[in-house]
């Protein structure tokens, strides 16, 4: 890893960071830089979720320093994201560099397209089925990650009616508590280039506690406007950085 790519990591991590923690989205930028510093696209989407880590970490410290985050049920929600997330970080090792590569194009295109498509209003959720919404969004996360913020949000704004800062405090939780298994499974199957990750790690860091800490001062309405920044981000790392 020579000085361009280190300086190009840092400053992707710091602007996933901020987009993440506030919406989602940011791996459509981290991906494709780690692409580029790593060569590959299953490393790449492996490597990320040291990025995730760390920034979540740094998110919920954040949001707790204001007193935004619902522990008891982000943490029961954390253990079907959990499962899911162990489930599709296995299927993630399975696959070969052309899939993922597929894969992760689809998945950022997606991203990018929620720009302009209003997406249909969440029903409320109700036990099982917030068990199994849960489930299969942390299968995403394991999987691909890429966009899982907007899929959390919808369920716990829409879902489950929280307001948009303490829904924000507890997505950075539960994916904080899902990447931690996901991440053993990708070192064991030796798919994590640990010095970009870290760099990488070091941006995300500084943009989730950026992010969390004017989301705790400045309230819901200003988040509102960075969810529309996040999916226009996506759409211009996906055109300069295509499948």
């Amino acid at each position: 890893m020579d000085p361009l790519q280190a300086i190009v990591l840092a400053a992707a991590g710091l602007v996933a960071g901020f987009l993440n923690t506030l919406a989602g989205g940011g791996s459509a930028v981290t991906i494709p830089a780690l692409d580029w510093a790593t060569g590959g696209a299953g490393v790449a989407n492996a490597t990320n979720r040291i990025a995730i880590l760390f920034q979540n970490m740094a998110g919920v410290a954040g949001f707790h320093t204001g007193r935004a985050v619902p522990f008891r049920l982000a943490l029961r929600l954390a253990v079907p994201a959990t499962i899911g997330g162990v489930l599709g970080a296995k299927v993630a090792t399975l696959l070969s560099e052309e899939a993922m590569r597929v894969v992760l194009s689809v998945s950022i295109g997606l991203v990018a397209a929620s720009a302009f498509v209003r997406p249909p209003k969440t029903p409320p959720l109700r036990t099982p089925w917030t068990e199994i919404a849960f489930l299969l969004v942390g299968f995403y996360t394991g999987f691909v990650q890429v966009g899982v913020g907007f899929l959390l949000l919808a369920c716990l704004v829409g879902g489950l009616s929280l307001d948009i800062v303490r829904a924000n405090a507890a997505k950075v939780f539960i994916v904080l508590v899902a990447t931690v298994p996901s991440l053993f499974v990708f070192f064991r199957e030796r798919q994590i280039a640990l010095a970009p990750g870290l760099v990488c790690a070091c941006g995300n860091v500084g943009g989730a506690w950026i992010a969390s800490r004017l989301a705790v001062k400045r309230g819901g309405a200003w988040i509102r406007f960075v969810i529309a920044l996040a999916a226009a981000v996506a759409i211009a790392k996906l055109l300069v950085f295509p499948g």
